[in-house]
């Protein structure tokens, strides 16, 4: 079973990505988005430090947010292959795969509609997110929440996913109602940047084959307790051979409510270590909101509860998110508020590695759609967070860091 699912996914992506570079027929769009920036913020997690936003004082204040190409193909009636290819400024190399999978979607023969998956892709547990469009990005602000930050960085399907979908109207009932299954390998150092570095108020999607820098923290240095970590972390490498899994269930009214619920454990041993990268034994409970009452108002709420493992108890720690999103138009756009909470709380061994954090944050944007394929988007960003460890290497543990962020987004 395991090297059936393990095929899937490389086959899934690789298929896709052999098709992108040779496939004439298919459907091509792209995202470019050109940043300007302010930022009053600590060292940022994008260079190795303990700050909560992309950018810090040393940030470049003009630069590309990113820019992403994505491909599209029917390869039967029922058969589809895409690609999502990335780059930005901060990125450590130059193109890196976002997302490649297959999908098959047969015609439904009554009321239930199935959809499978296979390859490299999100899996679907975000409401802010813009699943449809070209990349994974939120569509009302710049940033993400602290929940689908980290959902960005550190998690990914690698496997195969199943959606079967109840569809009302085959009843006359006016909602639908599913569930999703995913099976995935690769996820098993999902934890380590919630550890060590905490949550962030991101819009940064780490690459297929991407490594983030840790901070230059005691714990993981040669005289540390934990010597055999290297500092770069690779989010999505496979550890200990075990897939891990997600379920989840969701209804939907027409356009008015959508609820989604979602269980994720990614199945790793704590005690396994391979090429400086430990297993993390991570799961978490997700729920999330989507209310549009009228009038043009929009609600949403996402709520995470978790905790993660590594070692014989060595790092243990509950994490806990949730956030609140209001838009409304305004004039020819939409103006956003968005408030976040985001902690973890240690239970482990070793008190001379303090990963206790909490913190809160509040964007306020307004996206201006200019035309068909071009969006200006702004952003005051704020937050206000708490982290022991920044002790460690010379900084106050509380920080207040803000940035003020434009962003033209050019759709082709």
């Amino acid at each position: 079973m395991g090297a059936l699912l393990k095929s899937l996914g490389w086959l899934g992506w690789c298929s896709v990505l052999a098709w992108t570079a040779s496939a004439g027929a298919a459907e091509w769009r792209g995202l470019l988005d050109v940043r300007a920036v302010e930022a009053v913020a600590a060292r940022s997690w994008t260079e190795a430090g303990l700050g909560k936003i992309r950018y810090d004082n040393t940030s470049n204040r003009l630069g590309v947010g990113q820019a992403v190409v994505r491909g599209d193909a029917d390869l039967t009636d029922t058969l589809s292959a895409s690609a999502v290819l990335s780059a930005d400024a901060q990125h450590h190399g130059v193109v890196d795969v976002r997302e490649a999978w297959l999908e098959w979607s047969p015609l439904p023969v009554n009321a239930w509609k199935l959809r499978m998956k296979a390859g490299f892709f999100f899996a679907p547990s975000s409401v802010e997110i813009d699943y449809a469009g070209i990349a994974w990005t939120p569509e009302r602000t710049i940033s993400s929440s602290a929940i689908n930050s980290w959902l960005g960085e550190e998690l990914r399907t690698n496997g195969a996913e199943m959606q079967l979908t109840h569809l009302g109207r085959h009843s006359g009932a006016s909602y639908d109602y599913g569930l999703t299954l995913g099976t995935f390998f690769g996820n098993d150092p999902a934890g380590t940047l919630l550890a060590w570095r905490g949550w962030t108020i991101s819009d940064r999607i780490a690459g297929r084959h991407e490594a983030v820098w840790l901070a230059d923290l005691p714990v993981y240095r040669a005289d540390g307790a934990i010597p055999r970590q290297d500092r770069r972390i690779r989010p999505f490498r496979e550890i200990d051979g075990r897939p891990g899994y997600y379920i989840g269930g969701n209804f939907k009214q027409g356009e008015r409510v959508e609820l989604a619920v979602q269980r994720y454990d990614n199945r790793a041993d704590p005690l396994v270590v391979k090429d400086g990268q430990y297993g993390w034994r991570t799961r978490f409970s997700h729920a999330s909101l989507v209310f549009r009452p009228g009038g043009g108002w929009e609600w949403l709420a996402q709520a995470m509860h978790g905790d993660t493992l590594m070692g014989k108890n060595a790092v243990a720690l509950d994490f806990r998110a949730w956030y609140v999103l209001a838009s409304h138009p305004v004039g020819p756009g939409r103006l956003a508020l968005r408030y976040d909470r985001f902690s973890t709380s240690e239970h482990d061994i070793l008190p001379s590695d303090p990963n206790n954090e909490k913190g809160r944050s509040l964007a306020l944007a307004y996206t201006w759609p200019l035309n068909d394929g071009v969006t200006l988007a702004m952003e005051l960003l704020a937050v206000d967070s708490q982290r022991a460890a920044r002790s460690m290497v010379s900084l106050r543990p509380g920080q207040v860091e803000r940035s003020v962020t434009s962003s033209l987004r050019w759709h082709f």
